[in-house]
């Protein structure tokens, strides 16, 4: 598994980074079509991770997530 660290713009509404709208991986700024899935993993000892499953404009997937005690996201590959 390989791991990106990426920039995120996120939807803040009743809690801030709430879901995310676009991010940046290798220059490119891709725009969030579609969350097909979210899950919370608690990793004991070191916090909360949000995961998704998304689809891009352009019909790219990918596999992010949130490391609340880091407050950074990842790309997962």
């Amino acid at each position: 598994m390989n791991l990106h660290d990426i920039h995120v713009s996120t939807y803040s509404g009743y809690k801030a980074d709430e879901r995310p709208l676009a991010f940046t991986f290798e220059g490119k700024r891709h725009k969030i079509k579609e969350i097909i899935s979210q899950a919370y993993e608690d990793i004991s000892g070191k916090g909360l991770r949000k995961r998704y499953i998304i689809k891009t404009d352009e019909e790219l997937t990918f596999k992010l997530f949130y490391d609340e005690n880091q407050d950074r996201w990842f790309l997962e590959e």
